[in-house]
């Protein structure tokens, strides 16, 4: 991304996102995956918590890198209408 697509993206990110995720699917789909990770990190030994912990960490990078590209596509159709 350009410094000043980058710009643009952050400032969707921290003052806009959020208002589109205020569906009561989010809010249910959000509290089923908290539920099951919290579930899921007290029934795993120490070793096990470490490599969820890894993996959902991994997982959050990969969210981030589509939320980049879902912007960067919806930017290039904003600029052909």
């Amino acid at each position: 991304m350009t410094g000043t697509m980058q710009a643009l993206y952050n400032y969707t990110l921290e003052n806009r996102f959020t208002a589109f995720l205020t569906g009561r699917d989010y809010a249910e789909a959000d509290s089923l995956a908290e539920a099951l990770l919290n579930a899921l990190q007290g029934e795993l030994p120490q070793p096990q918590r470490e490599r969820l912990d890894r993996l959902s960490d991994a997982l959050m990078e990969q969210r981030d890198l589509e939320l980049e590209a879902m912007f960067q596509a919806a930017w290039s159709v904003a600029r052909e209408v």
